[in-house]
């Protein structure tokens, strides 16, 4: 495993995350989605150091999310409590000539002004400091786990650590199976995923958007310029979060209705495991301005 350790400045709310962190070590992330780009895919999770109880409180005062960029990268964010905002660019190239290794670059962004009013990020509380001294771009082989410290809880020591897996195809995670068993519960209906990789989105059956990227989780979304933002599950999800039971899915194919528009969303791969034709819990997010087209993943409803 690789350990990259950040220069970031003091936070004295720290402990004050968007997610609860349950104890872990370096060697048993808590792995929590993926993003694929063409046949490049990148595994994301995160962890304590070291492991053990945490005094990490989770609140709904702040936020944090995984967007996909252009190409083989992502951009990762966390708000604090105090309202500051750390936000970095985590990018993987495959290199030609040598077999199963990547070009990782780790380093600061700043969002424009689209992403972070998409984002809900306020320009003035990015902490441009961070990562800025960051290294040159390293070399990792398929399925290694590189650890990001993103910081610190001062009165702790206890970090914040950001895993990825880099691979083609579906990663190899590293697990503790003594640990996990301890920790093993009954599979429910509301652990399954939906995925959408390499995708074709159609309006009124014309294709409106191609990517050869996708994404996967208990919730996805996809974005749609000047239109707005759907979000996706296969479960009813609390009242608050504001689902209505509207959209249909079947193998690779996701239906759903706007206004006087009928849109397929289609996946080259099964968008839900299992034979049939099921019903899908949709919401809708009315536009902010002029986003992109772009996908997002998340194992919890949307605020």
């Amino acid at each position: 495993m690789i350990t990259l350790r950040s220069r970031l400045v003091s936070l004295s709310v720290f402990a004050l995350l968007a997610f609860p962190l349950y104890g872990q070590g370096e060697d048993e992330p808590i792995w929590t989605g993926s993003h694929v780009y063409k046949d490049v895919q990148i595994h994301t999770g995160y962890g304590t150091i070291p492991a053990g109880a945490t005094d990490w409180v989770p609140t709904q005062s702040v936020s944090g999310g995984t967007k996909q960029t252009e190409g083989v990268g992502l951009y990762r964010f966390l708000t604090f409590a105090s309202g500051i905002t750390i936000l970095y660019e985590f990018r993987a190239r495959p290199l030609p000539d040598q077999e199963n290794a990547f070009e990782v670059t780790i380093g600061p962004y700043t969002p424009t002004e689209k992403q972070a009013a998409s984002w809900k990020i306020d320009l003035n509380t990015v902490e441009t400091r961070f990562l800025q001294k960051y290294p040159a771009p390293f070399v990792v082989k398929e399925n290694e786990v590189i650890a990001l410290e993103v910081g610190e809880n001062p009165k702790t020591g206890q970090k914040l650590v950001h895993y990825y897996v880099v691979s083609k195809g579906r990663p190899f995670l590293r697990a503790n199976l003594e640990r996990k068993a301890d920790q093993a519960r009954e599979f429910r209906v509301e652990d399954v995923e939906l995925a959408v990789f390499d995708y074709d989105l159609r309006r009124n059956g014309a294709s409106l958007y191609r990517s050869g990227g996708g994404c996967s989780g208990k919730y996805i979304a996809i974005m749609i310029p000047n239109v707005g933002r759907f979000w996706f599950t296969l479960t009813p999800p609390p009242v608050e979060a504001r689902f209505e039971p509207s959209a249909l899915v079947k193998d690779g194919q996701l239906w759903f209705r706007h206004g006087e528009d009928v849109y397929e969303w289609l996946s080259t791969q099964d968008i839900v495991p299992g034979d049939g034709l099921f019903n899908v819990w949709m919401r809708f997010d009315p536009p902010l301005g002029g986003q992109t087209f772009s996908v997002a993943a998340s194992n919890r409803p949307p605020k």
